[in-house]
């Protein structure tokens, strides 16, 4: 059985938004980051004040939002999981103005947070980090994982196909 994620433990393991990039980083890329450029694994280093990753060979970025829910939101990445957190504790129950009140962002920011998370979970089953990608050989990989231990989710990874 899995044990739920208590609030305290919430708060220690995301206490802030670089730890919630880390997290999206160790989920999409669970075995390292294939640089597309160097069509090889290597090691990426965090760019400061960006979500961003750069290879240490060839300085090529990897953005581990994109293509997500968090993608292009000025909202900050531990808001947009303590949104997760509660709605994985009250089954997706709970109001948009509770939401708000819990948050402390405006209505309409609460409700485009509601909504894009209850429209991921509808079309993937709970997947909220769904990427599309291929190995070298052309199969796809997927990892699966649990989201604050209640949600398994899984990830696919997929290289560039261009070459």
């Amino acid at each position: 059985m899995i044990q739920e994620l208590t609030f305290s433990q919430f708060i220690k393991q995301y206490s802030d938004d670089d730890s919630c990039l880390e997290e999206i980083m160790d989920i999409r890329f669970p075995r390292g980051v294939r640089c597309l450029r160097c069509r090889q694994i290597t090691t990426h280093y965090r760019l400061s004040k960006r979500s961003a990753y750069s290879c240490k060979e060839c300085r090529n970025q990897v953005y581990p939002l994109a293509g997500t829910i968090f993608e292009k939101s000025s909202t900050p990445l531990r808001l947009w999981f303590y949104a997760l957190f509660l709605m994985t504790h009250t089954r997706g129950r709970i109001t948009i103005k509770q939401l708000q009140r819990e948050l402390g962002v405006t209505y309409k920011t609460a409700w485009r947070m509601q909504k894009r998370i209850h429209k991921l979970m509808a079309l993937n089953n709970g997947d909220l980090l769904a990427t599309t990608e291929e190995d070298e050989t052309g199969i796809k990989q997927v990892h699966k994982w649990v989201f604050f231990k209640r949600f398994e989710i899984s990830v696919v990874e997929k290289q560039d196909s261009s070459d």
